[in-house]
Formats: C-alpha cells, structure tokens, sequence
C-alpha cells in the first residue's frame, strides 16, 4: 500500500459550518525502531523505516455547531492518575526517587521550558477554552495553533464548535499532535458530510504540520494516527511510500511483546518540533542505516514470531539513537543506569528526545522491583496495535 504524505495541502475553501455533531479518536504510538529515517532531509537519501504500533492511548475530538459567525475551541485532558489509588486501567504509578535524576533534568531543562501554558493546563486537568469571531484572524496561541491549521485546512471556520480531549499533556513523546490533527481533520470533514480516505488523512496531517506551523516532523505519526495496528512503513523523499501490516509469525508473540511494556512518563514535556531542529543533519544521516537496520530486524523477528529478534532489533534501535544525540537521550541513559541490575532488556526515549515517555521492555515477573525503583513517575500499560481513527459514540 503506498500513501505518499508529502503532498501541499490543497487550496484554501469558502468557509462552512457543521452540519451536525461528529466525535472521533485516533490512536497514539510506539515505534519500535526505525524512528528518525522518517525525516524528510534524512530520507531522502536511500529511504527510511520505522516499525512500531498504535497504542490504546487516544485523542478525541468532538465537532459540534455552533452560533452563526463564532468559532469556539477547548482543549481537555481527561484525569490523569496520580498515584496507585487513582490510577486508571492499564496505569501503575511507582514509589521511590524521580524518574530522571538531576544531571539528567538539566539536560532536559530546554526542552521542558519550551513547552507552554496549555502543556501545565492540561497536565492538571484544567480546560482551556478560545471564543473568537468569525472574522477575527486564528489565535497564534502555541497550543491552539494546530486547531486553527485544521480549521482553515477543511474549510469549516464558522459556526463551529471543537473539543480535543486528551489523556496527556502536549510533547509526551507519543505522536500526540498528529493524533489530533488526523481525529481533527476526521471529524470536521463527517460534520459536513465529507468521507476522507486513510491515505489522505496522513497526508494532510503532515502538510498542517510541515506547511502550516512549521515544524520539523517526519511522517509516521500521522499514518500511525490514520491506520492504527502494527505497521511496517516506508519513507522517501515524498514521504511515507508504504504502509504495510507486520507480518506476525507467531499468535502468542504480540501478547508476549505488550505484556513485557513499559510506558515512563518523565514529566518533562518538549516541543518535538524545535527538538528535532537541533538534530544534526550529517550525523542522522549517518545513523540512518543503523535505524533502517534495527527496523528491518525488528519486523523480521515479528515474521519469524521470534520476540528474541524483536527485542534484539529495539535493543540495537535505541543504541543507534544514544549515537546520533547523546543529550536528546540524556534521561534514558541516566535511568538505564539506575536499572541496571533489574532485567531491563531495552530502554529507550521515544518520540523525538530530550523528554516525554521511555520505553521500557522486561518480563513481567520483574516489574515490581523495576517500578519499586522508578520512582513516583507515572507509568502505563499501553495495549498494541490500537485501531486507527474512527468515529465514536455519543
């Protein structure tokens, strides 16, 4: 399946109003490896890989009409646990020292203070709400800028009401932008009766990120977002040039696999965008082969039904990004350290660096020990292979 999601966006529409109400999610993810092939400047050069899968933490957003000539836009984060007590399913929350010791915070220190107000809003389960004029030009609000980039993208700019509900705050590392873009662009384009194809949803996702707000992004997320499950995807100087489901040789392996996952939640949120700013070009490229190489792995231990392959390829994916930025890893390497000793088999950053989640693999039977020494951090149970966008009940 080829699905190119490098295309401009298309030419600006005549402003419309929602016809009726349309609520949709889409999936957040986790790349097992191959993350960071995808750039476009990186790409280009002999092609990316990434191979990873959706995950049970989603974004929704709710379109509603609205009074005539006004645009309404809140931004929620439903509850987040704060300790074992309160923590959801599928969440634990460890006791003990933080996630990220000292030295390794500092190095993070950039990268949290580029995280604005909405980031702190959300974490707390505040809601943030925008009512502006039709006529009025977009907010250039940080964390309302992608609301207003999907707005003018479908054309559906008055009388409009739209939600995004969320389970986390901004910069978590887990695609979490290109999840609201695809469920954005989803929902508008049902409330005014539009049908938009999977490939089609990615690909314009990626022009609101890239052309719109300007940031540096590769390509996965939005496909992830978009087609949900375990996906094997190929990158080109377009794009995304492939989506195709991992081949799995083996019914237990996937069951296996996530009950061995970790999420950390590091508490430090990031803008992935000014992360990825300050990757050096020459050196992601040089570590381009490594990445594609621990992706191929990691999809052909799926193939063989082989989770020692598997893990090996995640294992040889987070070294290879250790090389490329040793500070945009300073966290993982700094908790690695600690855990030594506890049966950790892979540690890695994910999303761009420098802050959001880490993720963690290690059998089951050593996770009490492993969360005794975490800390009081935040930690999930992603399940794997989520569905991707849809829409919801209610």
């Amino acid at each position: 399946m080829s699905t190119p999601c490098a295309a401009s966006l298309s030419a600006p529409r005549s402003l419309r109003s929602p016809l009726w109400r349309a609520a949709a999610s889409a999936p957040m993810r986790v790349s097992f490896a191959g993350g960071g092939s995808d750039l476009p400047g990186v790409a280009r050069q002999d092609g990316g890989r990434v191979v990873g899968a959706a995950v049970d933490l989603r974004v929704r957003v709710i379109v509603e009409p609205f009074d005539r000539g006004w645009v309404r836009m809140e931004l929620a984060a439903r509850g987040q646990a704060t300790s074992a007590e309160g923590a959801e399913a599928g969440d634990a929350t460890a006791g003990g020292a933080t996630a990220g010791d000292a030295a390794a915070s500092d190095a993070a220190a950039s990268d949290a203070a580029a995280s604005d107000a909405a980031a702190s809003d959300a974490k707390a389960g505040a809601l943030r709400v925008i009512t502006r004029r039709r006529s009025d030009p977009p907010r250039d609000d940080l964390a309302f800028r992608l609301l207003e980039a999907t707005l003018a993208a479908t054309g559906v700019g008055d009388g409009v009401a739209l939600r995004v509900e969320t389970e986390m705050s901004p910069g978590a590392g887990l695609g979490g932008s290109a999840s609201a873009a695809v469920a954005a662009l989803f929902a508008l384009r049902a409330a005014v009766g539009e049908a938009a194809a999977l490939e089609e949803l990615a690909r314009e996702a990626v022009a609101i990120e890239r052309e719109r707000l300007f940031n540096a992004c590769g390509a996965q997320d939005q496909v992830f977002a978009a087609f949900g499950g375990l996906l094997d995807l190929a990158f080109d100087a377009r794009g995304c040039s492939g989506v195709r489901p991992l081949a799995i040789g083996c019914p237990d392996l996937v069951p296996a696999l996530s009950a061995g996952l970790l999420l950390v939640d590091t508490a430090v949120r990031r803008v992935s965008g000014e992360v990825l700013d300050r990757v050096d070009a020459g050196a992601a490229c040089d570590a381009k082969a490594e990445l594609v190489a621990a992706a191929g792995e990691v999809a052909r231990g799926f193939e063989l039904g082989s989770l020692a392959l598997v893990l090996s390829g995640m294992r040889r994916g987070a070294a290879a990004k250790v090389r490329l930025s040793a500070t945009a890893s300073a966290i993982a390497v700094s908790l690695q350290r600690r855990l030594d000793g506890l049966g950790v088999e892979v540690l890695r950053m994910c999303g761009a660096g420098g802050g959001g989640h880490i993720v963690l693999w290690a059998p089951p039977e050593r996770h009490a020990r492993i969360l005794d020494a975490l800390g009081p951090c935040l930690v999930r149970r992603p399940a794997l292979g989520a569905p991707g966008v849809r829409l919801d009940p209610g």
